[in-house]
């Protein structure tokens, strides 16, 4: 009951604020949050993977893998700034506005360009970085980091294998995505009470 709760108000908290609350969770469960609670990373690899999930082309294991693999390399590689820097943020909202114009194009890629497209967006996915003060602490918190990247790409790719069949249901997707770049451009300005900005 009381991680709800510490998840709630750290959604809620100021940025400084909000990082001390989630270092305060541990090591592990401080990675995995940290990606939650960048919204538009997160809509990337959500993204991503609703776009490959409507390719002709599919190996969604490694896909998964590639994205999982991407964001522990960046995050281990990446030592946090102490409050988020914006430049990173929009290096996400381009490569979301990429990924709905390949999408409204209806774009289709080979296995091997999926593979290198995962791998990038899950360093973006990453970049955050990865906090503690040793080497084994920052190498736990890239793991979970990688491990709700992984999460949220395999799920994205179910929803986006069950409701391929429907065309409706793909422009429902479509335009759920485009509002989420919205937000998600929104949030990574920094004057969103959503994100957590004030």
């Amino acid at each position: 009951m009381a991680a709800p709760l510490a998840l709630a108000y750290v959604a809620c908290a100021s940025p400084a604020h909000a990082h001390s609350e989630v270092a305060s969770l541990g090591v592990f469960w401080s990675g995995a949050v940290h990606l939650l609670l960048s919204f538009e990373r997160l809509a990337l690899v959500v993204a991503f993977a609703i776009w490959a999930g409507t390719q002709q082309q599919r190996a969604d294991a490694a896909l998964v893998g590639a994205i999982g693999l991407g964001a522990f390399a960046a995050a281990l590689a990446t030592r946090p700034q102490g409050v988020e820097s914006h430049s990173a943020s929009m290096i996400a909202i381009v490569a979301l506005v990429l990924l709905g114009a390949a999408g409204v194009a209806r774009i289709q890629m080979g296995v091997r360009a999926l593979l290198i497209a995962a791998g990038c967006c899950g360093m973006i996915a990453g970049a955050i970085g990865a906090t503690g003060e040793t080497i084994r602490d920052r190498a736990i918190n890239a793991t979970a980091l990688a491990l709700v990247a992984a999460a949220a790409t395999a799920y994205a790719l179910m929803a986006a294998s069950f409701v391929a069949r429907w065309r409706h249901a793909r422009l429902g997707l479509s335009l759920c995505a485009g509002a989420v770049t919205i937000l998600a451009a929104v949030c990574a300005s920094g004057y969103s009470r959503i994100c957590g900005y004030g």
